[in-house]
């Protein structure tokens, strides 16, 4: 038996029988097994059979010629057209086999990164309630409450008034946003006014303070990011400071990524470290580590470059503040 392969498909028998008087009287007789259901004839001038495109199978051409009453003996062909190689049962076994494992994979993989993802909106969740505490800690609604009692003794009816109605404001809007992805920067900056205007009352109004946002608008970030350095800054830079204490706080873009600038003049990181260990004091605010640890979960759920730097400024030789510098993730509203 003959072999060939699926392009192979074309084939053209030739027949002869010699004669040279009776031609008109010759015929030839054949079929091929699986494409002619009986014997076909032709005459002696017909004796090319062709089959232009012969599917994949085993064949067997058989031929023989007649003349008037009598036949020849028959010939045959067997040949076989191999099948290509993407019809073969085990190419077709073995791709199944590959497809289901191929979607057992990428279910595998979703399911992984649908837990990462769910993994990930937790420890959001749960620096979202760290930075919450952070802004809603005890000591600060203690010393808020403490400078509204204050100004009611002092029988400042308005003034009194007008903070309590911040401090309300300032925990509503703190419990709205902690249950936003992103808000827009203009409410990021009325929340830190806010919380701002609390803070100068109880530093007795020796507190000066500036809010900026240079050319940033429309503009979204996640909420309750910036707030934790600023207190950072009141806390470890300003309130040990004696005389005018400033805090500066500044939104621009760099490039293409959106800025905050936190500078204060205050005592400086190595005087506040001692005075910590010196009082034996732990930080029980929003600690450096878990604000890192949410930049890592902000940097994984959102595009875009998260970064901190903290620098320390001197002047004279001697510490005159510090400089946090936050690189933040945002998104355009339009």
């Amino acid at each position: 038996m003959s072999e060939f392969g699926h392009r192979q498909s074309k084939f053209v028998f030739e027949l002869r029988s010699p004669s040279l008087r009776f031609k008109e009287d010759v015929h030839y007789r054949y079929r091929l097994s699986g494409i002619d259901s009986s014997w076909q004839t032709n005459s002696y001038s017909e004796n090319k059979i062709e089959y232009k495109s012969l599917p994949p199978g085993e064949y067997l051409f058989e031929a023989k010629a007649t003349f008037r009453n009598h036949e020849s003996e028959t010939i045959q062909y067997n040949f076989y057209i191999s099948a290509p190689i993407w019809e073969r049962w085990w190419f077709i076994t073995l791709s199944i086999v590959i497809g289901l494992l191929i979607i057992v994979l990428l279910y595998r993989y979703q399911l992984n990164r649908q837990k990462k993802a769910t993994e990930l909106q937790k420890e959001l969740i749960a620096s979202k309630l760290t930075a919450i505490q952070s802004q809603m800690n005890p000591h600060f609604i203690f010393n808020s409450l403490n400078s509204i009692q204050d100004l009611v003794l002092q029988k400042d009816d308005k003034n009194a008034y007008g903070y309590i109605t911040k401090f309300a404001t300032l925990v509503r809007k703190v419990l709205h946003q902690s249950g936003q992805d992103f808000i827009d920067i203009d409410e990021e900056l009325k929340v830190l006014r806010v919380y701002l205007d609390l803070e100068q009352l109880r530093f007795k109004n020796d507190l000066e303070f500036e809010l900026k946002a240079e050319k940033v608008e429309d503009v979204e970030i996640p909420p309750m990011i910036i707030q934790p350095f600023v207190e950072n800054a009141l806390k470890h830079g300003l309130l040990h400071k004696k005389g005018h204490k400033k805090l500066n706080v500044q939104f621009r873009y760099e490039e293409k990524n959106l800025i905050c600038i936190i500078e204060d003049n205050g005592i400086g990181r190595k005087k506040s470290a001692e005075i910590k260990e010196r009082q034996k004091m732990q930080h029980d605010s929003f600690t450096i580590k878990s604000i890192q640890s949410r930049f890592e979960i902000l940097e994984k759920l959102y595009p875009g470059e998260l970064g901190l730097v903290i620098d320390d400024l001197y002047e004279g030789g001697e510490a005159s503040g510090t400089r946090v510098k936050i690189k933040i993730p945002f998104r355009r509203k339009f």
